[in-house]
């Protein structure tokens, strides 16, 4: 998850960078596909004001398809 937020520039500031890291990394634990609408309620908690959130989104769907490759 990190390392593709740094891949897709997923975080600009850093400052909210950790929350969403943790609770994209719980959900796609606890759903290893989720949908959009689940990952913005996922992610919900943390306010980002440099992204606006579509590198965010990118990152994320770029873990899912590279966790989905390697299965």
């Amino acid at each position: 998850v990190q390392q593709a937020m740094i891949d897709h520039h997923g975080s600009q500031c850093g400052f909210c960078t950790p929350g969403l890291i943790v609770a994209v990394h719980h959900l796609l634990d606890q759903n290893p596909s989720p949908t959009e609408i689940q990952v913005k309620e996922a992610i919900s908690g943390n306010i980002c004001r440099c992204t606006g959130y579509g590198r965010i989104f990118a990152a994320v769907n770029a873990v899912i398809e590279l966790r989905e490759k390697s299965k």
